[in-house]
């Protein structure tokens, strides 16, 4: 009668212990598929970015050059074009890009429309550059670019659109 309690001892234990053992290998599993996921995700919209980014850049950089333009009385003419397409793709990079991005795309945002009438009112004696605030904030807008597309999985960014 003992060997038979000490067999059914060891036959529960070793089947706990092998439950434990396949459960926890499940778990490592599930954390395994759930991380290459993840990574598939950021990877995903890293490509999407870097075109966003891009052309975010060239939009952002035309307004500022049509600002120029319109400064120096040799308006090129693409103001209202450059304009509109950068609000198209500072909507479109709020969207995805993290908190550093959206700051420093707002802060160039905000700089141009601080410009513009600066830049109208021909009567306008500012001592410095109305475009300085401008300049300096595309600059870090390119630094901040390039550390979200260096690391896209930082803290504060969005591995992809509505989800926090």
């Amino acid at each position: 009668m003992e060997a038979a309690l000490v067999g059914l001892a060891g036959t529960t234990l070793g089947a706990v212990t092998g439950f434990a053992g396949a459960w926890v290998a499940q778990r490592g599993q599930v954390r395994i598929q759930q991380e290459q996921r993840a990574h598939a995700e950021q990877v995903r919209w890293l490509d999407d970015k870097k075109g966003l980014y891009r052309d975010l850049l060239i939009r952002l950089y035309g307004w500022h050059d049509s600002l120029v333009s319109i400064l120096k009385d040799e308006d090129d003419g693409k103001l209202f074009d450059n304009r509109s397409t950068a609000h198209k793709w500072i909507v479109e990079t709020s969207l995805i890009s993290s908190e550093e991005v959206r700051s420093a795309v707002n802060a160039v945002h905000h700089a141009l429309l601080r410009a513009q009438p600066v830049i109208f009112d021909s009567n306008s004696t500012a001592d410095e550059s109305p475009l300085q605030g401008v300049q300096d904030g595309l600059l870090a807008l390119e630094d901040a670019l390039r550390a979200e597309l260096a690391m896209p999985a930082r803290a504060g960014s969005r591995p992809w659109p509505g989800r926090r």
